[in-house]
């Protein structure tokens, strides 16, 4: 056993493991390179931490932005408890702009290593983090991943006892857990002791989990998402840490309005998926279900994952039918299938985590939010989704592990293109009407709507590149950024930037 002060290790001349005691007789300390000495079999780990020590420290004499950090802040350590030694591609500059008291907003996909940016600033500190987030199954599931690495992190949600949540605020108010997740209506509870423990707990950040429910879900389905703003205030105006899987320059724009924080930083990572290759193909309603007959039936995808995503559980049930007198037998994953127990257990056999397992399924849009199914070959829609944000976060399922894949969406051009749109905005104003709203939001939101459905309509039916325009709609005209000596040292010291195989395809609309 060691304990570490800066440079020096007390080191226990006589281990534990042999008789040895935490009397002082029994330490003494080390330098690492003696240290090493006493330990030959740790002298790789240990040269690692005086080179983490010492990146820390020229980083922040060399720049400003990591001059905020404190003397004794280490990156290492920290990667470490998340079982990891260096930070992927674009997460180092996120966690410095955390750490330096920025609000942020980071648009990346599933997968790429969102909560590590926010996790370790929030470790770093002293107080508690927030954590706003839309689902209870997510909360739980960050939770368990955070005590499993020994780190105290808990949730409050509905489903809890009156005492169990007394205990939980209980933990809160003594500042004994470091992480706490809660959807955004626990804000605004009845019970006046609940918003009372969250006021007061002053927390480092407020962490806004798939922030693009600020926008879609603010007005109508969940409106507490819009008024965060206010909660943000009566938590004494932290740092805002907004992360979504998928956000394209104007709805940037509308979540950060939203949430009070317009001068927060914007990073857009992952948005192109070089490993996917992107299909449009130009097939009749009618024609598809055959179409998607034949894919299934390809030999390369007997036992590899596909996601077929339709619009409505009417079409959704339609295709399962028609591929079942074909002979291909695929589940149906919709938000009224069966018990929450049921939709739990299809879900993880999709995953690999129960028998049977699925390869193939059918799904809408409420199929998993923030599942992570790393290999994941294929992905279909029957349709075009009502926005390229819905796009991205549905075809970017697909080879999350980092290998080729493929997303293929079926379109109609010209005249018959307006079925297609046609069903999507009676969606959207079935959507409308049904919110309660008054006439004027309902108007203001049907134009967002319908906006959206029109610009992922004019990037599948444009002649030019496909993928550049996705990619374009989401980072915009941007030129690269300048990065300081400091930062390329912490880079060189901490990161770890692998490119994906690049999968140079981007078909037009023509039929298989």
């Amino acid at each position: 056993m060691s304990l570490r002060s800066h440079d020096a290790d007390v080191h226990h001349l006589l281990p534990r493991s042999m008789g040895g005691s935490d009397e002082l007789s029994n330490l003494v300390t080390l330098c690492d390179g003696c240290h090493a000495a006493h330990h030959p079999n740790l002298a790789g780990g240990l040269a690692r931490r005086v080179i983490e020590r010492w990146a820390m420290r020229l980083a922040r004499w060399l720049d400003n932005e990591v001059r905020a950090l404190r003397v004794d802040q280490n990156f290492g350590p920290v990667l470490r408890l998340f079982g990891t030694s260096h930070f992927r591609g674009g997460q180092l500059p996120i966690v410095l702009a955390a750490l330096s008291g920025k609000s942020i907003l980071v648009v990346s996909p599933t997968g790429s290593g969102k909560s590590l940016c926010f996790q370790l600033p929030a470790l770093l500190r002293q107080r508690i983090t927030i954590i706003v987030s839309p689902l209870k199954t997510l909360m739980s599931d960050q939770v368990s991943g955070l005590l499993r690495k020994k780190i105290p992190a808990t949730f409050i949600n509905s489903s809890l006892s009156s005492e169990e949540k007394e205990i939980r605020y209980s933990l809160v108010g003594r500042n004994a857990v470091k992480f706490l997740y809660v959807a955004p209506e626990r804000f605004f509870v009845k019970r006046r002791g609940e918003r009372e423990a969250l006021s007061h707990s002053r927390p480092e950040y407020l962490v806004v989990d798939e922030a693009h429910c600020v926008d879609q879900w603010g007005r109508d389905f969940r409106p507490e998402y819009g008024r965060l703003n206010e909660v943000r205030a009566s938590l004494g105006s932290p740092p805002v840490l907004a992360f979504t899987a998928t956000a394209g320059v104007a709805m940037q724009k509308r979540i950060l309005s939203s949430l009070g924080i317009e001068d927060a930083t914007v990073f857009v990572r992952g948005v192109d998926r070089p490993n996917i290759a992107l299909i449009r193909s130009s097939v009749a309603p009618a024609a598809r279900h055959h179409e998607i007959a034949n894919l299934l039936r390809l030999p390369t995808l007997t036992n590899r994952k596909v996601m077929i995503f339709v619009p409505t559980a009417r079409i959704g049930q339609e295709l399962q039918k028609d591929l079942a007198n074909n002979g291909l037998e695929v589940p149906f994953y919709h938000s009224k299938l069966g018990t929450e127990w049921e939709r739990q257990e299809l879900l993880k056999r999709f995953q690999g985590e129960s028998r049977p397992i699925v390869n193939h399924i059918i799904c809408t849009n409420a199929f998993g939010m923030g599942l992570d199914v790393p290999d994941v070959r294929l992905v279909i829609h029957w349709q075009q989704p009502a926005s390229v944000e819905d796009y991205l976060q549905e075809f970017g399922r697909a080879g999350r592990d980092g290998r080729q894949s493929v997303a293929v969406v079926f379109t109609e051009t010209g005249r018959r293109a307006t079925r297609d749109v046609g069903l999507l905005r009676f969606m959207a104003e079935k959507t409308a009407g049904g919110a309660g709203l008054d006439e004027v939001t309902v108007r203001a939101m049907l134009l967002q709507r319908f906006s959206q459905i029109g610009d992922l309509t004019a990037l599948l039916e444009s002649k030019n590149c496909f993928r550049k325009g996705i990619v374009e709609y989401f980072e915009g005209q941007k030129a690269p950024a300048r990065q300081g000596l400091g930062r390329k040292i912490l880079t060189w010291a901490f990161s770890n930037e692998s490119k994906p195989q690049r999968f140079r395809y981007c078909r037009p609309m023509r039929g298989f």
